[in-house]
């Protein structure tokens, strides 16, 4: 626990930093870089991707969460499946072996650098609300992480304290029901905080539905993420960060919560 803390007491700043303040590239960097990261962790649960399979992966992840997020280059999300199953197809080792690194190529690809291209696509919103100090693509990212960080913490510290009743045993035997709860609790103050201080365009209600929605989808994608550690016998999807586990560990609720909270800026 105290390695936990450390960790996220000294990235904590550098990432509000970076998000609030820094020059719009270098964030669009790091993600495009975390898509690849967590792509890599998620096939290498797997016995049977290969070196060469992951080295293939790895810039498709990329170049699919930048061209989701900048939108007008559709075409290429569409291409990269045909690339990866081309790839398969010429280099496909024994047919079953193929067949399940078809597979879980695919879910890579679909399930994190996709994800991360929403993200991207939040991040790029330029436009700066009325009485706005950022714009909205600084401050949703923000929100994001504010809401589902949150939520990680007090369902965290609410398991931990009140925990009785088992939330979902059978792919994760830790959580409870009371962390479940504590969890949606803490998003939404998180999603009053970053109504408050960051988008100015939503009502205090729509605050407490961002932070509420973005915390129920946030634990369903911790939820998801569990569900293949479970299924390939793996503690942690990798070691990136000390106390946290990999890149997928830490931003799996990240991913799934992007959609709902790009939806709330959009339409609301």
């Amino acid at each position: 626990m105290a390695q936990r803390l450390i960790t996220g007491f000294i990235l904590a700043p550098i990432l509000i930093w970076v998000v609030l303040f820094a020059p719009k590239p270098v964030f669009l960097v790091l993600l495009a870089l975390a898509a690849a990261q967590g792509v890599d962790e998620l096939v290498r649960m797997y016995a049977e991707i290969r070196k060469r399979d992951r080295l293939m992966l790895v810039p498709l992840a990329i170049v699919t969460a930048i061209a989701v997020g900048i939108r007008q280059y559709w075409l290429i999300p569409a291409v990269v499946p045909v690339a990866w199953l081309a790839w398969c197809l010429v280099a496909p080792g024994t047919v079953e072996a193929a067949g399940r690194r078809a597979e879980v190529g695919m879910l890579g690809v679909a399930y994190v650098a996709t994800l991360f291209g929403v993200i991207v696509q939040i991040f790029s919103l330029d436009a700066v609300p009325p009485g706005g100090q950022f714009d909205t693509g600084r401050g949703a990212t923000l929100a994001l992480l504010i809401v589902v960080f949150a939520g990680d913490t007090g369902a965290y510290f609410a398991g931990r304290s009140l925990g009785r009743h088992k939330l979902y045993e059978l792919i994760s035997p830790k959580k409870t029901l009371e962390g479940a709860a504590g969890g949606l609790l803490a998003s939404i103050v998180g999603g009053l905080i970053a109504q408050r201080y960051l988008l100015p365009q939503l009502s205090v209600v729509q605050g407490v539905l961002l932070g509420a929605s973005g915390g129920i989808v946030g634990q369903i994608g911790d939820l998801a993420e569990s569900l293949f550690k479970r299924a390939t016998g793996t503690k942690d999807s990798g070691g990136l960060l000390p106390g946290h586990g990999g890149i997928l560990d830490r931003l799996d609720g990240v991913l799934f919560a992007a959609p709902v909270v790009l939806a709330w800026v959009l339409f609301h």
